[in-house]
């Protein structure tokens, strides 16, 4: 990738990150943390998921730390519900909840706002945003490829 392209991504990066803080101004939805945003997310794409499933897309975390996480969005914050598999007692499965599915469609409501302004900053023409689409597809398959996951069937 040529320096000025990597340039120009970290500044808009940058920006969003920017507006994202000035639009929520420090507020979290459900007083989340970014870990337990993110897995709420995870389980509401994919569905169902194990904690190791969770714990392979934070390679950097250790499983115990992951567990706690997981621990707190059940027993203190009542957004997911976990199950000891019968067939495989050693593996317990993460879904959420309906209060955990209001607090994931609060979280994408805040974050359509912020990308929809995105959107609208681009200034793109249909044909452009067509292709923009395609462009941001590519990236999307080759995070997943990367991280060895397909979330989102809806591409």
């Amino acid at each position: 990738m040529k320096k000025a392209t990597e340039a120009i991504i970290y500044d808009m990066a940058f920006r969003v990150r920017l507006y994202m803080a000035l639009k929520n101004s420090g507020r979290k939805v459900a007083n989340l943390s970014e870990r337990e945003a993110l897995i709420l997310e995870m389980i509401g794409m994919k569905g169902r998921m194990s904690i190791s499933e969770i714990g392979s897309l934070y390679p950097k975390v250790s499983n115990s730390t992951i567990s706690t996480t997981i621990t707190k969005l059940w027993k203190t914050k009542k957004l997911v519900d976990k199950k000891i598999l019968p067939e495989n007692q050693r593996v317990t499965s993460v879904s959420l909840t309906e209060r955990g599915r209001q607090v994931l469609a609060e979280i994408k409501r805040t974050q359509t706002e912020v990308f929809r302004t995105i959107n609208e900053s681009l200034g793109l023409t249909p044909d452009q945003e067509e292709s923009f689409q395609k462009i941001l597809k590519n990236a999307i398959g080759f995070f997943d490829e990367t991280l060895g996951l397909k979330l989102d069937d809806r591409l």
